[in-house]
C-alpha cells in the first residue's frame, strides 16, 4: 500500500504527530469513546543523536459490518528525528495474525506560496524561502507512507484474506483523515493545544 497525503501543517509538526507515543488528541473515539487508536506502550530501546529506535504496543479498534474487534499492534519503530523519517517492522514472534508487516514513512516540506511569492526562484530549505517570500510563505507537508502486510498462512486464504487486506487498508486511511481532520479542526480554533 502506498499512500501520499498533504497536510497543513509544518514538517516538524506532523513528524511529531505520527511519532507522538500518546495520540491521545489526534484520533477520534468510537461510539462508547473509546480511542481508536490506543497507545499500550512505549519504550526507546536505542537512542543515537537523532535517531531513535523504539518498542510500540498499541490496540487498533475496527468494526466489519456488525462485529468489531481490537487488534493489538507491537511494532519496532527506528526514527530519524533529522531527516523525518521512520521504518516500522512487526516485533517478532507478536502479531501472530500477520506474517508481514512493515512500513515507512517520509515528510517533506511543501512549500505552499512558492508559486505566487518566489516567481522566479524554486526555494530548496526553509531559509531559502523565508526569505523570497519576505516571511510570509506558508510551510506544509508531503508525507510519502509504504505500508507492506501478509496476513498469516492460516488467514492468508479468500476470502478471509480479502476482508483483512480491506480492514488494513481502510482503518489506515481512517486514521490519517483523523489526523488532517485535527489539524483542520486546529487551524479554524475548534481544538484545545
Amino acid at each position: 500500500m502506498n499512500i501520499f497525503f498533504i497536510l497543513g501543517e509544518p514538517p516538524q509538526g506532523v513528524y511529531e504527530m505520527l511519532t507522538n507515543p500518546r495520540n491521545i488528541t489526534y484520533f477520534n473515539f468510537d461510539k462508547r469513546w473509546r480511542q481508536r487508536l490506543e497507545n499500550k506502550s512505549t519504550k526507546v530501546l536505542k537512542k543515537d543523536g537523532p535517531r531513535q529506535v523504539t518498542d510500540v504496543r498499541k490496540a487498533l479498534r475496527w468494526k466489519f459490518l456488525l462485529w468489531s474487534g481490537t487488534i493489538p499492534i507491537h511494532l519496532i519503530i527506528d526514527e530519524n528525528h533529522q531527516k523525518l523519517t521512520a521504518k516500522y517492522t512487526k516485533k517478532k514472534n507478536k502479531m501472530t495474525y500477520m506474517k508481514v508487516f512493515e512500513g515507512s514513512w517520509k515528510i517533506e516540506p511543501l512549500y505552499a506560496d512558492s508559486k505566487r511569492l518566489c516567481k522566479h526562484l524554486k526555494p530548496t530549505n526553509a531559509e531559502e524561502y523565508k526569505k523570497c517570500s519576505h516571511g510570509q510563505g506558508r510551510i506544509a507537508s508531503k508525507v510519502t507512507m509504504e505500508q507492506i502486510f501478509q496476513p498469516s498462512s492460516l488467514l492468508n486464504v479468500p476470502p478471509v484474506s480479502w476482508i483483512i487486506r480491506w480492514i488494513t487498508i481502510k482503518v489506515t486511511k481512517i486514521l490519517l483523515e483523523d489526523i488532517r481532520q485535527f489539524i483542520i479542526a486546529w487551524h479554524n480554533g475548534e481544538t484545545a493545544t
